[in-house]
């Protein structure tokens, strides 16, 4: 496989050091299926695990956004991340699964990361590339099912709403 090859020439081996989940730049979206998966897991509510994507859109009367991500402690950090480590880690999103890989069309994207150019090939390069694809499919069908859901809803004047796959959802 193609793709397998490119990511292994990424020399890519997680360190496991947390970097990933860190800091004030750390936004992970998360669709309904992640956030219902990470609730069975934790006991935790969907409100207690993700929060509206912070950029919102205005638009005559109407405030409103598209998705949810993780939601991050007062330093910025993931609210799973505890002693550099992932506490959900067989439960982690896609984005996690896959860092610091990322598909654009067929493009492999590599972000910069301290586990990347380690000297030998990334040793799960076919697990890794499985998970890509695996991530492409599940975003292509949130943001096709989020678009029918936004084009679907009308929008009440002084409302702030966050969009997903499944619905139009009231924001507090």
């Amino acid at each position: 496989m193609e793709l397998e090859g490119r990511i292994r020439k990424a020399e890519f081996i997680c360190r496991c050091c947390g970097e990933c989940c860190s800091g004030k730049d750390n936004e992970v979206m998360v669709s309904p299926d992640e956030i219902d998966l990470l609730c069975q897991a934790t006991g935790l509510t969907r409100d207690q695990i993700a929060e509206p994507y912070p950029e919102w859109i205005r638009d005559g009367g109407a405030v409103f956004t598209f998705g949810r991500v993780l939601r991050r402690g007062e330093d910025g950090n993931c609210m799973f991340l505890a002693d550099s480590k992932c506490t959900v880690y067989e439960h982690r999103p896609h984005i996690c699964r896959t860092y610091p890989f990322m598909l654009d069309g067929e493009n492999l994207l590599v972000f910069e990361c301290s586990g990347c150019k380690s000297g030998a090939e990334t040793p799960d390069a076919e697990q890794m590339a499985k998970d890509l694809l695996a991530r492409r499919e599940a975003e292509d069908k949130e943001f096709l099912l989020t678009k029918e859901q936004y084009q679907k809803h009308s929008m009440v004047l002084g409302s702030t709403i966050i969009f997903d796959s499944r619905g139009a959802h009231l924001h507090k």
